[in-house]
């Protein structure tokens, strides 16, 4: 066999190769140190000091989201089939302990968004280190390429049938036709279709920016060059024809005149060289970007890396699975028989060890269990085991009646209900304890981490991989590439040895529950011809199988269903993404959260909000097994505030397909909403993922619905989707987005309990904005590089994105960025147009009503309380401190 090479398109594959044994060994380094702390804390460590815990807490916290997004990276960069799965589950068990300590972090702090500057400070990290990645292959693999088909061929002749609607109501009001024109109309419509659907991808994306600038440019050329060469045959002809006499200047005034435009003209250059000497200075410096270079987007450079890796391993894979083929016939061929009879033969030596052991044979494992494999495994109760167990039995029933064991089970029922009910007791009695302890600040015990439920997972999955693959990491990859590169053939042989075995076991256990009845059947007939009394024996009840869910059959029935919902235009697909929302994080929310004891909790930044969409929402709709599952999530916040288009994020994140609710365009235009609404889910199932979004839920459960609103029909969609949205299995990738601008119309409860969890939207900040005006003002070219936004930001602080997205495009238009060159921009244009439209900006007290009815309604609302009124206690125990120093000083 020849020496297997490393392709030279992937020479960085060592380099990756490295860099994950580096990963893997941070995450054994990481899992230890988390390990400690939980040790420490099962026996009795407290952080004391309010600072101390979430700094603890918060820098593992980050660590776990960089080592994730790191492995992430190793996922994506690797080239080896048989590596992979291995690094998805470590991902998986990595993901479910980041949710947990992010978890403890809310209730720690009381506060829904976390922040971790000391922990980001003590790993060198930033914000956006610890912001969690949405990975390039979800967009791949998310979808089938089959479906994908489908769902475009439905775009397709949704657009056909419009054109057909449109053309016949055109022919109706025409008329009757004659048989020739008739034809021609089929003729220019069946030309027009088609031209439709070659057309029908434009419908669904956007022209940039850049294009329509160029069009404007070259039409304002045109008509420059049409002005210059028609003026100046004016300017000739009325020189021929209505020239009037004039005097020509003298030889001095010439002179003078030609030696003060030079001056005037050298002054000029001068201040212009100057201007770019400045210009180049302050681009060397750093203080303004240099817009004529053309930089590296980091992302869409990684992302060809990543989609060069993806090909490649789409081209191993299809030798591997030639090579798997192969495999399997041969050791089905040669190993099968001699697996069967080797697993029969280790049964009856099992039956033999019970017989001869106990006297009686075992019950047989039911297959759900997993057969005779739990006997393997060392699962299943030994000979030993069994007798001790007997011994017990026969010790608590000997010389009992069935009443009095009767008897027994009952008040071992009720003193099981009583025990119960003391440790709720005692646990209560502890929180209050721990509460007044708390109240006094040298009586406060610290806090207590708490204890993971997957730690062991943790420690199990890094042990499987590294029992797997700790001898293949030794070898040299330079030497030996099928390490990081294609796929071992050993292991192919392994894995399918122990599939044929998995296999053979089934097979050879349906037969030797067979052998084990008539077994059983011979030794009753023994006993009895011996006078002897069968004893009971107690058999194993047998487990409830799981729920197979029930395969959805896309078929044309399936699909003709689904025609209505396409014809009404509410199913989308956004091209926006998370990097696309602009926003700056909170810098000062962290010290004024942990202070001690004047706790404050400020509104955080509307970069803030990034990290929640993409774990609340994009994780949250099942794409990512360890990620928490959220079937339903509602966006709280201000009229115009960006909510939908964070709902478009999140649609353009997932690659998925959005469905609109909205009752404007749903149920006040179909005659069944209850219907149609099943249908809805059942397409966001053919097409998962899917975004089902409705603005403005509130309408849904008001508590009384005006006159001018009862044509939306809101009714019928209160009662049919928390039904709907129960049926939506844990597997399925939907999710159910909702956005709320006036909860206080509605029924807070009923709407509160539709949804797995509520984000409370951000009031736009200063950071924001200017992050904002700064990126969109300084991709125009033509635009000045010192131009101040400082002062704008500051100004439109409450004001909604979604009414500041709209003053922008309606000033910096494709007519006015063309007249950069002439007239420079000014930022009053903007408050110009703002003025104009009369929009109001949202007050901090007007955003504090929203900021109550979150609190209200949040899990978090009865630990704030205890938390404030700690606070309070806290702050007088402080002022007595500190009088008495100041008296004996």
């Amino acid at each position: 066999m020849p020496l297997l090479k490393i392709p030279t398109a992937i020479t960085t594959s060592i380099e990756a190769h490295n860099k994950w044994l580096q990963i893997i060994k941070s995450a054994q380094i990481l899992v230890e140190e988390d390990t400690d702390l939980q040790e420490m804390a099962l026996k009795g460590l407290r952080l004391k000091e309010r600072n101390l815990p979430p700094e603890v807490l918060g820098r593992m916290y980050a660590q776990y989201c960089d080592l994730i997004n790191r492995l992430y990276d190793a996922y994506l960069n690797s080239v080896h089939l048989q590596r992979a799965p291995y690094i998805l589950e470590i991902i998986c068990v990595f993901m479910k302990r980041m949710y947990e300590l992010r978890n403890e972090l809310v209730y720690l702090i009381t506060n829904d968004y976390i922040f971790v500057d000391t922990g980001l400070t003590q790993t060198r990290l930033t914000p956006t280190d610890i912001q969690i990645v949405v990975p390039y292959h979800i967009a791949f693999e998310c979808r089938s390429e089959s479906i994908e088909q489908v769902l475009q061929k439905m775009w397709k002749d949704t657009v056909k049938r419009q054109f057909k609607k449109v053309t016949t109501l055109k022919s109706s009001n025409t008329g009757m036709l004659n048989g020739s024109v008739q034809e021609c109309m089929e003729r220019i419509t069946d030309e027009e279709s088609s031209e439709s659907e070659e057309s029908i991808s434009s419908s669904h994306t956007f022209i940039p920016q850049d294009f329509i600038q160029a069009n404007i440019i070259q039409k304002h050329e045109r008509f420059r060059r049409f002005f210059m060469a028609d003026y100046r045959a004016k300017c000739t002809k009325s020189k021929i024809y209505f020239a009037s006499k004039f005097t020509e200047a003298s030889e001095s005034m010439k002179t003078s005149a030609a030696i003060l435009i030079q001056k005037v003209y050298r002054k000029y250059m001068q201040i212009k060289r100057q201007r770019v000497i400045d210009l180049k200075r302050d681009i060397i410096l750093g203080i303004i970007p240099d817009p004529h270079v053309q930089r590296l987007k980091f992302k869409e450079e990684n992302n060809k890396v990543y989609e060069r890796c993806r090909k490649i391993r789409c081209k191993i894979k299809e030798s591997y699975i030639r090579e798997l083929e192969n495999e399997m016939t041969k050791l089905i061929v040669f190993r099968k028989d001699n697996q069967i009879d080797d697993i029969t033969d280790q049964v009856l030596e099992w039956f033999k060890e019970w017989y001869y052991g106990y006297g009686f044979f075992p019950s047989y494992p039911h297959e759900l269990e997993g057969g005779t494999l739990l006997v393997i495994r060392g699962d299943y109760r030994t000979v030993e085991e069994q007798k001790e167990e007997d011994e017990k039995l026969l010790a608590a029933t000997k010389g009992k009646t069935k009443e009095q064991l009767q008897q027994e089970k009952l008040q071992a029922e009720a003193d099981a209900q009583m025990k119960a009910e003391l440790l709720k007791e005692q646990k209560q009695k502890k929180a209050e304890l721990l509460f007044k302890q708390r109240c006094n600040p040298y009586s406060d015990p610290g806090y207590q981490a708490q204890t993971s439920s997957v730690m062991n997972e943790l420690i199990e999955t890094l042990q499987k991989y590294r029992s797997a693959w700790s001898i293949y990491d030794r070898y040299p990859p330079d030497k030996c590439a099928d390490v990081l590169y294609g796929y071992i053939k050993s292991l192919i042989t392994e894995d399918l040895m122990c599939q044929i075995h998995k296999d053979c076991r089934l097979y050879v256990d349906e037969l030797m529950r067979l052998d084990l009845k008539l077994l059983i059947k011979m030794h009753q007939v023994m006993y009895k011809r011996m006078g002897w009394k069968y004893p009971k024996l107690s058999m194993k009840k047998k487990p409830k199988p799981p729920a197979i869910p029930r395969p959805l059959n896309i078929d044309s029935n399936l699909l003709k269903n689904m025609e209505d919902i396409f014809d009404l235009g509410i199913i989308t697909k956004p091209k926006i993404k998370i990097d696309d929302i602009y926003g700056d994080c909170s810098y000062a929310a962290y010290e004024l959260n942990i202070r001690d004891p004047d706790a404050k909790f400020p509104p955080p930044g509307y970069g803030d909000i990034k990290r929640r969409l993409v774990l609340s929402c994009v994780f949250g709709s099942g794409i990512e097994p360890g990620a928490k599952r959220n079937k339903s999530v509602m966006l709280l916040g201000p009229e115009r505030n960006g909510k939908s288009f964070l709902v478009d994020a999140v649609a353009g994140e997932l690659n998925a397909v959005k469905i609109d609710i909205t009752p404007e365009v749903f149920s006040a235009v179909v005659n069944k909403p209850t219907r149609m609404l099943s249908q809805v889910f059942l397409a966001a199932r053919v097409f998962q993922p899917a975004v089902i979004y409705m603005r403005n839920v509130e309408r849904v459960f008001q508590k009384k619905i005006p006159l001018q609103d009862k044509y939306l029909n809101v009714k019928s969609l209160k009662i049919a989707l928390p039904k709907l949205l129960k049926s939506v299995s844990v597997d399925d990738k939907i999710i159910f987005i909702a956005t709320c601008s006036n909860p206080f119309v509605a029924r807070a409860k009923p709407m509160v309990s539709l949804f797995n969890e509520m984000i409370l939207v951000p009031r736009t900040d200063y950071g924001s904005l200017q992050m904002f005006f700064y990126n969109k003002l300084q991709s125009i070219k033509s635009m000045d590089r010192d131009l101040c936004v400082q002062p704008i930001a500051q100004i439109l602080q409450g004001y909604g994105f979604g009414v500041i997205n709209e003053v922008y495009d309606s000033v910096m238009n494709p007519e006015r960025i063309v007249r950069l060159n002439i007239n420079p921009f000014s930022t009053t244009e903007i408050l110009d147009c703002l003025i104009k439209m009369g929009a109001e900006p949202t007050t901090m007290e007007e955003y504090q009503e929203y900021i109550d009815f979150y609190l209200q309604n949040s899990p978090l609302r009865k630990v704030r309380e205890e938390f404030e009124t700690i606070n309070e206690y806290r702050d007088v125990a402080y002022k007595k401190i500190a009088k008495k120093k100041a008296v004996n000083q």
